[in-house]
């Protein structure tokens, strides 16, 4: 009577962990999308400029940026890895209440925005 106790015991763990793994693979992907800022070498040296790429897409201004994450399906994921190194004045990275701002928008467009930051 022991041994039928265990061996239903594991077939129902076994089943049990089957359903997970099916759960799992039926979820679609979530898409995804990376964000990189690109200094234009060729600018005014006084004045950088600066665009924000999604490949293959280019935005001179947040609002730009902005006005694309709008069109994102929902529960798309937005990450930027924008590194260590900084020259100055870069949209989003040079104000923390810029940046804040640009975290509840996406997150207002059901978008996930993740920062990976560098240091």
């Amino acid at each position: 009577m022991k041994r039928l106790f265990h061996a239903c015991f594991i077939f129902l763990i076994l089943i049990c962990a089957q359903s997970v793994r099916t759960q799992e693979k039926s979820e679609p992907q979530r898409p995804r999308y990376r964000m990189e800022l690109v200094w234009i070498e060729d600018g005014d040296d006084d004045k950088p400029e600066y665009v924000f790429v999604i490949s293959p897409l280019g935005f001179k201004t947040v609002e730009g940026l902005k006005n694309y994450i709008t069109l994102l399906p929902a529960g798309a994921i937005l990450e930027w890895s924008p590194g260590c190194r900084r020259r100055g004045n870069e949209p989003l990275l040079s104000s923390t209440e810029e940046l804040e701002d640009f975290k509840r928008f996406c997150e207002e467009h059901s978008v996930e925005f993740i920062l990976h930051p560098s240091g």
